[in-house]
Formats: structure tokens, C-alpha cells, sequence
């Protein structure tokens, strides 16, 4: 038989409120790019869900003073190494336009000619915008545009590019890592 507990204890301490905020805020954002991160993992995890594994990584790392506040540079989309495109930089242009410049960072033919993906973060609001197949990794350049309502607001850029030189479940392996934005910068004009 079931009862009521008499005395529930949840006490709101300052400490399980950061907690809670924080948790709020990575599991809202997460699960904007849940498939993207579930594709990236590929099973390959055995304890826990890659949805659980990049809450706890961000929950952790990616928030910064008191009361914390996300910092994007930190944010972790799948924490898996390996060759990716460097030396992005991320332009505001006016009319909502981003351009995007990078260095390949790569000879092989397979990487060169596959495609990225733009993982793109409104800082201010945490909405994504996601642009599958935007470039390919040999273009070094590209412009999009960004939608009105972000005007004003800093966005910050994560990548998505395949390492040919690992296989994970018999595919490249997935990269994802933030490469640019989070600045003046690449505030929506």
C-alpha cells in the first residue's frame, strides 16, 4: 500500500538552485542538438546515455561566476578528439549575414571533400540553429544568414567535420568542438 510521506524534504538552498539553474539551462539547450550527439556517439557508450554524458561535462565545465553564467567557449557538443577545421573565424555583416572563413586543416581527400556541419548558439536565448551539409571542408569560406530575431545577440559556432583516420561503428568518427563566435564579433547586426 502506498502512502504520502508526511515530510518532504527538498530544501531550495542557494547551492541546489545553482545546481537546478544550471541544469535547466545545458538540458534546454542539449536537447536542440539531441540527435546530432546521439548520431556522433553511435552506441559507443555503455553506462550512460550521450544525452546524460554531455549534461554532466557541461554541468560541470561550462558555466563561469556566481551566479554562473554559461560561457559558449566552454559548451560541449561530444567531447571525442581528432582532425577538425582551425583557424575559424566568425564575421557579423550587416542584413543578419555570418560570414564563416577556416582553414581546412587537412590533406586527405576524403576530409577535404566532406561536408560541415554549423551547430549555430544564440548566447543570449540558447536557441540553435542547425545547418547540415552547409560547406564543404575544402570551401574555407561561406555566409549565412542568421534570422531577424537574433539581431543583437552574440552567437557562437560549433563544427561538425569527420576524422577518416578513426572509424567508429565502421564510419569516419564524428567531430564536434566550438571554433568561433562568443564575441562582438559575431554579434547578429
Amino acid at each position: 500500500m502506498r502512502s504520502k510521506p508526511m515530510d518532504v524534504r527538498n530544501p531550495n538552498t542557494i547551492g541546489q538552485t545553482t545546481q537546478r539553474t544550471k541544469f535547466s539551462t545545458i538540458v534546454n539547450l542539449i536537447r536542440q542538438v539531441i540527435q546530432i550527439i546521439n548520431d556522433a556517439y553511435a552506441g559507443t557508450l555503455k553506462n550512460m546515455s550521450p544525452f546524460n554524458k554531455i549534461v554532466s561535462i557541461n554541468v560541470k565545465n561550462a558555466f563561469t561566476g556566481d551566479p554562473p553564467v554559461l560561457d559558449q567557449t566552454k559548451v560541449v557538443l561530444c567531447d571525442f578528439d581528432g582532425s577538425t577545421v582551425d583557424s575559424v573565424v566568425l564575421t557579423a555583416k550587416p542584413n543578419q549575414v555570418l560570414q564563416f572563413d577556416w582553414n581546412p586543416n587537412t590533406e586527405n581527400p576524403d576530409e577535404l571533400a566532406s561536408s560541415l556541419t554549423f551547430i549555430l548558439i544564440n548566447c543570449s536565448t540558447n536557441a540553435v540553429m542547425i545547418f547540415p551539409d552547409v560547406a564543404l571542408r575544402s570551401d574555407a569560406t561561406i555566409e549565412i544568414t542568421a534570422p531577424q530575431t537574433w539581431v543583437g545577440n552574440m552567437t557562437a559556432l560549433h563544427i561538425l567535420t569527420y576524422d577518416y583516420s578513426q572509424l567508429l561503428a565502421g564510419y569516419p568518427k564524428t567531430i564536434i568542438k566550438f571554433k568561433a563566435g562568443a564575441d562582438d564579433a559575431s554579434t547578429i547586426q
